[in-house]
């Protein structure tokens, strides 16, 4: 690679200490749980219940946006055209295929 003169290169060194602080931080909570199973216990459980009640969030919030579609639903009505054709064989396709276009040319 040419040297263009104009290279700088930044020292990594805070991120690198940072990453293995994170690391060791990690390694001691893993052991002090280890070490105090009741808390594991209580935090798993807390965990549960909060998924749990998130879960049941979501319901209430989706049954609640379904019922209020619905009025707009009925209100909003259905329209289509009487005098035109919906018979699929006068669909005509947008675009060619690739393979239309090489057998043409």
């Amino acid at each position: 690679m040419a040297n263009s003169g104009n290279i700088e290169k930044k020292s990594t060194l805070v991120s690198a200490l940072s990453l293995l602080l994170l690391a060791v931080v990690i390694v001691a909570v893993v052991v002090f749980l280890a070490f105090n199973l009741d808390l594991l216990r209580n935090l798993a459980a807390i965990a549960v219940v909060v998924t749990v009640v998130i879960v049941v969030i979501v319901i209430m919030i989706y049954v609640v946006m379904a019922l209020l579609a619905l009025p707009y639903y009925a209100a909003k009505g259905e329209t289509y055209q009487t005098d035109a054709s919906y018979d699929l064989d006068d669909v005509k396709p947008i675009k060619e295929k690739d393979s239309e276009k090489k057998e043409d040319h």
